[in-house]
């Protein structure tokens, strides 16, 4: 599946109808199932719109030791002329402004993961099929209360094979269940906007266990945001700037961790990073991670990368990317 880009920076292809698979596949299934999840896109991917209100409750279940940990999220839209996204977690409390070409924001670099896993989830967690999956069926079945079309495929990691399930709505079209490895994303309670539907209540289980869950909603503002009113939280701005001729950033050097003796499963942790203009690699955040013991080797490990940087406009340039560190028989 396909939903952000990582690591590296070439482009990921979603190969919607017709693309060659690992093992045979019938086109026209999987024709189907990918205008299902299309669909799923269409039906609540929230881009296009300004002069909205976002507001956000949401609660972490630590899988270790149990504790629960609870947070609020804010956005208030002016569209593609700016926004203002204020987020607390615990005791940490954050603000983030853009306005047209302009940011400014007060979140810090170690700030905890799970910030970055919230926001991966809002308004709703949305993909695409890739060249790793293949379709192996679509079948109707119910899912939380609503008829539902689900797509069930493989995915095809090295050696091994990922058996997976993503039900659609059969009348709204959205997404109901996405159940791809161990993450198990359930979203419920939709509420429309404009011509989208948005979940209101959303659960996200790892292995089995609830590890996230949120309630939210969206709406129309009564009057146009002003994006003037936007001040920057930090008392100054930084620009943003457009790309031309631009050339990724080319790996050099990107060691793995050496295996350990625990079989052959995967564990995967992924770390966000700058590429400088040197072509090092500094280490900031782990955007996610199942195994937190393994959190602080992942970090250290990537700070030993080494890339070509970033060409932009005929010069070397600093740039983000998420690295995945493999972690296997660990």
């Amino acid at each position: 599946m396909t939903r952000m880009m990582r690591f590296c920076f070439s482009s990921l292809l979603s190969l919607l109808v017709f693309c060659p698979s690992l093992n045979a596949e019938d086109v026209r299934l999987r024709e189907q199932a990918v205008q299902l999840l299309e669909r799923a896109n269409a039906a609540s991917l929230l881009a296009g719109f300004r002069d909205y209100a976002q507001v956000v409750s949401f609660s972490f279940h630590d899988l270790l030791n149990g504790q629960i940990k609870d947070g609020t999220f804010s956005r208030t839209s002016a569209g593609s002329e700016g926004r203002r996204d204020e987020l607390t977690y615990g005791d940490y409390h954050a603000l983030s402004v853009f306005a047209g070409d302009r940011t400014s924001s007060t979140r810090i670099s170690n700030e905890a993961p799970e910030i970055e896993e919230l926001l991966q989830q809002l308004p709703i967690y949305l993909g695409r099929f890739d060249e790793k999956d293949v379709i192996k069926s679509i079948d109707d079945s119910n899912v939380l209360g609503r008829t539902a079309k689900c797509i069930n495929f493989d995915t095809h990691l090295g050696a091994g094979i990922q058996v997976n399930q993503i039900c659609v709505d059969s009348e709204r079209g959205t997404l109901l269940r996405w159940h791809v490895g161990d993450d198990l994303i359930e979203n419920s309670d939709f509420f429309q906007f404009a011509k989208l539907w948005e979940p209101g209540h959303i659960r996200h289980f790892v292995g089995g266990a609830l590890r996230l869950e949120i309630e939210q909603h969206v709406d129309p503002t009564s009057v146009p945001v002003d994006v003037k009113a936007f001040s920057p939280p930090t008392g100054e701005w930084q620009r943003w700037w457009h790309c031309e001729d631009h050339r990724r950033p080319v790996g050099i050097s990107m060691p793995m961790p050496p295996p350990g003796t625990e079989g052959t499963n995967i564990v995967d942790v992924v770390v966000r990073g700058l590429i400088t203009d040197k072509g090092a690699v500094k280490p900031t955040i782990i955007v996610s991670s199942h195994r937190p013991d393994l959190n602080e080797e992942a970090m250290k490990l990537v700070a030993t990368w080494k890339f070509t940087p970033l060409m932009c406009n005929d010069k070397v340039a600093i740039t983000v990317a998420d690295f995945v560190v493999h972690f296997q028989g660990r």
